[in-house]
C-alpha cells in the first residue's frame, strides 16, 4: 500500500482500493473530507475518480491525450453543416457561426478547417465576375442613368 501523500500517477486497482476505503470509513461514521485527508488524497481527486469508476474507465489515460478533444458527436456536426451549408455559407468562419446559431456545434473557424481537411472536403470560393464595385461606381452608375433617361 501506499505510504504519505498519493502520487500523480497509480495504478487502476490502487485507485480502486483507495475509493472502497473511503467508502469503508464513510460507512464506519467518518465523513468524506476526513477520510480524504487521512489518505492524504485531494477530495477533488477522489470525487473524480468516483465519476470514472462509475463511468467504468478509472484506468489512466496515455500521457498527451487531447483533453480538449473533439467528441465523435461534434464532428458529425461539423460535416452535416458542410453538406447543408457549405455552398451558402462557402467560408469556414460562417460555418462554425451556423453552428452556433443553430445550436448544433460550438467550434472555432480553424476547428471546422481541420476536420473538413480530415475528411478530404474544401470549400470553393466562388469566382468573382470581374466587375469592381469601384469601376462600376465610376463608369457604370452614370451610364445606367444616362440610359433610363433616353429610353
Amino acid at each position: 500500500m501506499l505510504s504519505g501523500r498519493v502520487p500523480r500517477r497509480v495504478e487502476e486497482a490502487t485507485k480502486h482500493q483507495l475509493l472502497c476505503l473511503i467508502d469503508q470509513a464513510v460507512a464506519d461514521g467518518w465523513e468524506h473530507r476526513r477520510a480524504c485527508q487521512y489518505l492524504e488524497l485531494d477530495q477533488g481527486r477522489a470525487w473524480r475518480w468516483r465519476r470514472r469508476c462509475d463511468t467504468g474507465c478509472l484506468g489512466d489515460r496515455k500521457p498527451g491525450d487531447a483533453v480538449h478533444g473533439l467528441r465523435p458527436e461534434e464532428i458529425t456536426a461539423i460535416l452535416e453543416l458542410f453538406e447543408q451549408w457549405g455552398d451558402v455559407d462557402r467560408s469556414y468562419r460562417k460555418l462554425a457561426h451556423r453552428g452556433s446559431y443553430l445550436r448544433l456545434v460550438w467550434v472555432s473557424p480553424a476547428t471546422v478547417r481541420r476536420v473538413l481537411a480530415a475528411h478530404g472536403l474544401v470549400l470553393v470560393a466562388v469566382q468573382s465576375s470581374g466587375l469592381s464595385i469601384t469601376r462600376f461606381a465610376r463608369a457604370g452608375a452614370e451610364s445606367c442613368w444616362r440610359g433610363a433617361i433616353r429610353s
